[in-house]
């Protein structure tokens, strides 16, 4: 999988400049050849924008967001000047020439704007909105809507399969459902008892566009057009099956399976959470429109079937059934009639979960072994020699779908389908190699269940001293990992920290903060202690040491954390060290410096002991920030206390808090701030129950003295130990 992933990594870093040569600045979108038309290539444009949507950070030198809402091309950002504009482009896409009976295109182009402009504010928000756009869109919606599957029709529907499942994801789309939802169908449905659809009339939500850009009643028929779909792909799926395992191999299609099956799963999946729709006010579910869940082992029955298809000489499929099942010939290139089925290999890795894929990786080596071997190279003329006759023009690199004339050289729409499918099947490798390390290393896959706050919250603060501007450790996680990480790990913004050192007493909840920081991004989480590089015995560690790095490098938007590596990157100036020590130290040194290069994963080294490291790791530059990690702070005490109140009106539980308040700031830099969160835990205890026993419901000063003296005897943090703790405070670098 790794050898997968960097023949990937090299065509996905030629595909902006692959793709920008097909860009018309004049016509602002995308040509199938460069100079072939003066009029916009919808297909081609459409397919370029969602080739740069599905890896967007890797076009990020091609293309720009933030310029003005007109279509000027121009931008005070002069980084920006030779970069192609989206929101200009998608303007230019909705105000294109289109015809309403093309349901190629009418679906692909409201996907498209809907896909690219997520908030809705490149075009439908932006002073270019007026009623002229929200008529065309009201059109689009239309004659999507009017495409749905008719369950009278059985089997002889109108339009082919590919054109259903086109269909059905501008249906999804206008749902409104999240990303998640669109792309990947969740491993566990769970459908609400009783849930159903009933006339959602107000058209401000369909699609979260506004109300006059949206057809009267739309919503009752957009969640009826997914019921249809999903309802006749799955008859449909079925059929097609059946005609292989029969052997019938006049009636079974491959293309009929492929995107029935595709349409199956999005129309099932965007229906999670519906029971049925109600025909009769206040009847409930009506009979026969009940929500079937989806069936997974028919998915997977029927990706079994699609891959065992494959040709095993070039990586392909047959053409399969027509895009169009009635085809007129004026206006069209009769070419164009049949899906690339690289285009479908690339729609079947964006809907399905990575897992799915796992046995057909062979197959999916195939079909890149045909992109790598097929990248076609054509001159483009654009000056002829008068004297000479010799013509000169520029390269245009891409691809063509196999069943065009071999004289077509590369087109805009092929080239784009090929390079989003590369980018989906390196995303999809890329999440198996990540299981893969997770389970071997026993990480936590928190990225299933998306960002959450809860753990972060209940984190309690600690202070990291005057050498971090007296910041909290919170403050600078959240100004250094949260806020910069929070659009992309490969393309942060500025100030992102990818590596940062924890230390301080035992106890401080070094573990527990880095769990809940990859709770709240949503990122995975894993631990790193000594047993992972002795696994292979003492005379192994330094090979152990490349193999786990090795495999952390695979990790992408996850956090590591190394737990107590001091052993294996000891101060190589220490006297007696053996040279053995010293290797390691060096080992580790280059592992860890390959591991902040590759900028996949944010990891942590947490320690007790600071000053057993190697001065290599702990100077500035190796690690992006050196944080001390203390015991709760003043906030995270009052806390502690207010949980472990027993019930009181809201004066006495502000007197009591006021009053604890006071003690500890009174007392802060003798005894309090040096408790650790057990013994911090132990101390409000103690005090709650006083205000608990007392008759006024008050806390006085003479008892919570009394307790803290005790503790103080007995607490970790107290003599030399204090001594070093106060030392350790100057040592924070953010």
């Amino acid at each position: 999988m790794s050898g997968l992933v960097q023949r990937l990594n090299r065509l996905e870093t030629s595909a902006p400049d692959i793709l920008k040569e097909f860009y018309e600045q004049h016509l602002h979108s995308f040509s199938v050849k460069p100079g072939s038309s003066d009029t916009l290539s919808v297909t081609s444009t459409c397919y370029a924008l969602l080739a740069i949507q599905t890896a967007s950070s890797a076009y990020d030198s091609i293309v720009a967001f933030d310029r003005t809402n007109n279509d000027s091309e121009t931008d005070e950002d002069p980084t920006n000047k030779d970069k192609i504009c989206i929101p200009t482009v998608v303007r230019a896409l909705l105000a294109s020439e289109w015809r309403q009976d093309d349901l190629f295109q009418v679906p692909l182009l409201l996907f498209t704007v809907l896909t690219i402009d997520k908030d809705r504010s490149m075009v439908l928000q932006s002073a270019a909105f007026n009623e002229q756009t929200a008529l065309k869109i009201r059109q689009l919606i239309q004659a999507v809507v009017q495409a749905r599957p008719k369950r009278r029709i059985g089997q002889r529907q109108v339009y082919s399969d590919y054109i259903t499942y086109q269909v059905c994801n501008v249906l999804a789309l206008l749902q409104g459902l999240s990303a998640e939802q669109q792309t990947k169908p969740q491993e566990e449905a769970d459908v609400p008892e009783g849930d159903f659809v009933g006339d959602f009339e107000d058209p401000a939500v369909v699609g979260g566009l506004p109300a006059n850009a949206v057809p009267e009643g739309a919503a009752s028929e957009i969640s009826l057009g997914l019921a249809r779909c999903a309802e006749v792909a799955a008859n449909e799926l079925c059929r097609q099956l059946a005609y292989r395992v029969a052997g019938d191999t006049t009636a079974f299609d491959v293309m009929q399976l492929a995107y029935s099956l595709l349409t199956y799963v999005q129309s099932t999946q965007s229906l999670t959470g519906v029971a049925g729709r109600e025909l009769i006010p206040g009847q409930g579910v009506s009979p026969g429109t009940q929500v079937t869940p989806l069936n997974k082992r028919l998915v997977v029955a029927a990706l079994d079937a699609f891959f065992a298809e494959q040709h095993t000489k070039d990586g392909l499929w047959d053409k399969g059934q027509p895009i169009y099942q009635s085809f007129r010939r004026q206006g069209r290139n009769v070419g164009n009639a049949f899906v690339f089925s690289v285009d479908t290999v690339g729609s079947m890795l964006r809907l399905l979960p990575a897992e799915y894929f796992r046995p057909h990786l062979q197959s999916l080596e195939r079909t890149l072994d045909w992109i790598e071997g097929h990248e076609t190279l054509e001159v483009i003329p654009d000056y002829c020699d008068p004297e000479s006759g010799e013509c000169y023009g520029k390269a245009l690199k891409g691809w063509a779908s196999p069943h065009l004339r071999p004289e077509s050289g590369p087109q805009a729409w092929s080239t784009a389908q090929v390079l989003a499918c590369v980018s989906l099947l390196k995303t999809t490798i890329r999440e198996l190699m990540n299981r893969d390390v997770l389970q071997e290393f026993g990480g936590t896959a928190y990225s299933e269940q998306g960002p959450r706050q809860e753990g972060w919250d209940r984190l309690l603060d600690t202070d990291l001293g005057s050498a971090a501007d007296n910041k909290t450790i919170k403050e600078v996680l959240e100004e250094r990992v949260v806020t910069p990480f929070s659009v992309s790990i490969n393309n942060p913004s500025f100030g992102a920290a990818y590596s940062a050192i924890l230390f301080g007493p035992p106890g401080t909840a070094k573990t527990t903060i880095c769990e809940a920081l990859a709770q709240k991004m949503g990122y995975d989480f894993l631990v790193i202690d000594t047993t992972a590089f002795l696994a292979d015995g003492l005379t192994n560690v330094a090979n152990r040491i490349r193999y786990v790095f090795g495999r952390l490098m695979a990790l992408q938007e996850c956090v590591i954390l190394f737990d107590e590596i001091e052993e294996f990157a000891l101060n190589r100036e220490t006297p007696g060290l053996s040279m053995e020590s010293r290797m390691l130290t060096t080992s580790m040194l280059t592992a860890i410096n390959d591991l902040r290069r590759g900028k996949q994963s944010i990891f942590f080294v947490a320690t007790n002991r600071l000053r057993a490291f190697d001065s290599a790791i702990t100077r500035p530059g190796r690690f992006d920030m050196q944080l001390f990690v203390g015991t709760p702070n003043l906030g995270a005490r009052i806390i502690q206390f207010q949980s472990k109140l027993p019930s009181l009106t809201k004066t006495q539980k502000e007197d009591a808090i006021a009053s604890y308040r006071s003690f500890l700031e009174s007392v802060w830099t003798e005894d309090a701030m040096f408790m650790n969160y057990l013994e911090g835990l132990q101390f409000a205890s103690a005090c709650a129950s006083l205000v608990k026993s007392s008759p006024t419901k008050q806390l006085v000063t003479e008892p919570m003295a009394d307790i803290l003296a005790k503790q103080a005897a007995v607490m970790t943090v107290r003599g030399q130990v204090r001594d070093e703790y106060l030392a350790s405070m100057k040592l924070s670098r953010v």
